[in-house]
């Protein structure tokens, strides 16, 4: 025998509203089904999220500084500390005062860093690509990305 279950109907909130909560709810989804991928994958090359985040980060982008890392893989103060030392314990990246002001870290990948990047980015890459055509083509794809940039801005 066959059980269906049909989830209750939820209250409705008006038109626009209820479209609104139908996209966010579809979004949230979908992200963290991608994210709990991402999640697994990374976990069996020995890395988290946040750090494969500040390891692509410094490898695309050069040294950086701890702010800038903060804020480009939208971490908080507190948890990008720990995700650092950890980092640095496993040699994959380095951290020395600024020449300019002592106050301020810099971060730098080191070499082990930047070859598990080399050899792990375009298997993460592919991956992304899989995930994203089994569902959409690829002019889906760049709408989806026009329209997530636009609500992005808009925050």
């Amino acid at each position: 025998m066959i059980w269906r279950f049909s989830m209750k109907r939820a209250k409705s909130y008006g038109s626009h509203q209820d479209i609104v909560l139908r996209a966010h709810i579809e979004l949230s989804r979908s992200l963290t089904k991608i994210r709990a991928k991402e999640t697994t994958w990374l976990a069996e090359r020995d890395l988290t999220l946040p750090q494969f985040g500040i390891l692509e980060s410094l490898y695309h982008l050069g040294r950086l500084t701890v702010g800038q890392i903060t804020t480009l893989t939208l971490s908080t103060p507190g948890n990008i500390t720990v995700v650092i030392k950890n980092l640095e314990s496993k040699g994959l990246i380095s951290m020395r005062p600024s020449d300019e002001d002592r106050r301020i870290k810099l971060l730098e990948i080191t070499e082990k860093g930047s070859m598990m990047i080399q050899s792990i980015f375009p298997n993460h890459v592919e991956n992304l690509i899989g995930w994203y055509d089994k569902a959409l083509s690829e002019e889906e794809v760049k709408t989806l990305s026009h329209l997530l940039r636009k609500l992005e801005k808009a925050q």
